[in-house]
């Protein structure tokens, strides 16, 4: 049996579509007229980009930042310098040029020392497959139509692939390649597709139309299944179908544990159009509003118009809930063209975020501007990201005083007891909770950035993925300081992470006091009903106990356990 590690929970059953990566046979020749080769290379290029902004329209959340990056990096200048000199000064064919100056970059990726900056060498690779099946007129691998029932396997799926997909064909995925962070991973537990990663050696054992079955949950994998290792699989397909129906009697429900401890469960969205799933799945308002798709989503700095049009959309849908817009979080993996950022050997410890809006306000004041002007339509929170200290934050409030001010001066209506907040996503930040909180109106938790800055891994990263967990000591009890914090002041704290829909987890976060937890529209059922199955007293026990652990793999295991005896 060839097995992998689940990562998203599902029986699936059917049969195989293998994606095998054919490599593209080249011949290096070179042409008479080199201005029209190199007009031949951009037009396909530019057919690149345009077809990737296409996909993007219907993505949202991780999988359109993911695309929204592959976007900025294909329309960098630097990505085809090297091609654009092979054709102009060597006189090189579109397609040999274009595959040599895209693996110079792939090559300087892979060895820069930057885990995150490596591993982007893979991207490079996708992008430069795609620019050269353009220029060949190669047909690209077309997902959309797939057979009912359709289990995909291959080394890897890259976000372009998977954002074609027709999600109701696919019955599973397996990947030799991925972790539990990685894109594909994320997109299967937002679709609820079951999908196995690191499954070695599955492309030699799985071939093509082949019939099989795999356990997401587990990471098994049943080559030409036995009717009655079927019938078992479909006994749990069955239990894990009625189980998701019975979800449905908690929309409308209070998220409060037995003996009465009440807690939010809300909603993270990328774009307006998510608020059709938060309503369906009755959260309690939006925790997290994303803001980038407004950046990203355009070749030019958005207008305070078209900025306050998707703010007011999000908020008339909200229906009186709570909506925490988080500002412009850029930088890191996520660059924008037209604001001539600085290349950086390290994104994540660089210029991005409140770091960017404090130095250049003009930018800042246009979306305070356009959120203030919305929030009469709605209850709206605004929240800051990457606060490290006291400074930063009184500085981010400095202009949007300023910004509250010129609209009085102008007439302009607004709310004035808009609550302004902060994410706890540096280590910085936690430790200095108590002093932060007595400045702004409420904390959010960001335990993907939290967890990677406290231990130092890449959450991306295949090969030090172990390393990146929740479960770490040390994350638990910076976790416990921004709460503690928070409360001290008498002001909210919620988690806006991943961590904040893990089963696992909700216990420990119920027992350390958490008000809100966000996530993903689709999990806010299934968190609901887990938070109103447990006794709040207990989970304090709980915690002590945890907090006595100094072990990752210990306190994992001991809330698995807790988890299952529930």
């Amino acid at each position: 049996m060839v097995k992998g590690k689940g990562v998203s929970k599902g029986i699936g059953i059917g049969h195989t579509k293998v994606l095998k990566n054919e490599e593209v046979k080249l011949t290096d020749f070179k042409v008479e007229d080199k201005e029209n080769e190199l007009s031949y290379f951009k037009k396909c290029l530019n057919n690149v980009i345009e077809d990737t902004r296409e996909v993007l329209e219907k993505l949202s959340g991780t999988e359109a930042d993911i695309m929204n990056a592959y976007l900025m990096i294909l329309q960098d200048p630097t990505l085809t310098e090297e091609t654009e000199r092979l054709i102009q000064e060597d006189g090189y064919n579109a397609g040999y040029a274009a595959k040599v100056g895209f693996e110079t970059v792939e090559e300087v990726f892979k060895n820069m020392d930057d885990e995150y900056m490596s591993a982007r060498a893979s991207d490079i690779e996708d992008m430069k497959n795609k620019v050269i099946n353009k220029i060949i007129n190669k047909a690209e691998l077309d997902l959309s139509n797939l057979p009912e029932k359709t289990i995909l396997v291959g080394k890897d799926l890259s976000t372009s692939d998977t954002a074609k997909l027709n999600l109701n064909s696919v019955a599973g995925i397996i990947i030799e390649n991925g972790s539990e962070n990685s894109h594909v991973s994320i997109m299967a537990r937002t679709h609820e597709i079951p999908a196995i990663v690191g499954a070695k050696g599955a492309l030699d054992s799985i071939a093509n139309d082949m019939y099989i079955a795999i356990n997401g949950g587990t990471g098994e994998i049943f080559l030409d299944p036995s009717q009655d290792e079927v019938a078992k699989l479909e006994k749990i397909q069955n239990e894990l179908k009625d189980e998701k129906g019975s979800l449905a009697k908690f929309r409308n429900k209070k998220s409060i544990t037995k003996d009465g401890y009440k807690t939010e469960v809300v909603a993270n969205i990328g774009t307006p159009k998510d608020m059709d799933a938060v309503i369906e799945n009755g959260a309690e308002g939006v925790g997290l509003f994303r803001s980038e798709f407004l950046y990203m989503d355009s070749d030019t700095m958005p207008t305070e118009e078209e900025q306050f049009e998707a703010y007011k959309e999000v908020l008339e849908k909200s229906e009186g809930k709570r909506v925490i817009v988080r500002t412009l979080d850029i930088g890191g993996d996520k660059d924008l063209k037209y604001l001539n950022l600085e290349k950086e050997d390290n994104p994540f410890l660089g210029y991005r975020a409140i770091r960017i809006c404090l130095r250049e306000p003009e930018i800042f004041k246009v979306q305070l501007r356009a959120l203030y002007r919305a929030s009469i339509y709605g209850k709206l929170a605004i929240m800051l990201p990457m606060i490290s200290s006291v400074d930063e934050l009184r500085a981010a409030k400095d202009i949007i005083n300023e910004v509250k001010e010129e609209l009085k001066a102008e007439k302009v209506k607004f709310d004035k007891n808009v609550k302004v907040g902060i994410m706890i996503e540096i280590p910085s930040a936690a430790i200095m909770a108590d002093e932060l909180a007595k400045e702004c109106d409420f904390f959010s938790i960001g335990t993907n950035d939290l967890i990677q800055y406290t231990v130092a891994v890449e959450r991306g990263n295949e090969r030090i993925s172990d390393l990146y967990t929740k479960f770490h000591p040390a994350v638990i009890r910076l976790i416990k300081m921004a709460i503690d914090g928070a409360h001290k002041s008498k002001i909210f704290c919620g988690m806006c992470g991943e961590a904040a829909a893990d089963e696992r987890f909700i216990p420990l976060l119920v027992g350390l006091g958490l008000d809100e937890f966000s996530m993903n529209p689709t999990k806010i059922l299934n968190s609901r009903k887990m938070i109103r199955n447990l006794n709040h007293k207990e989970c304090k026990k709980l915690v002590q106990e945890i907090l006595r652990m100094s072990s990752a793999s210990e306190i994992k295991a001991r809330l698995e356990e807790y988890k299952d005896n529930l």
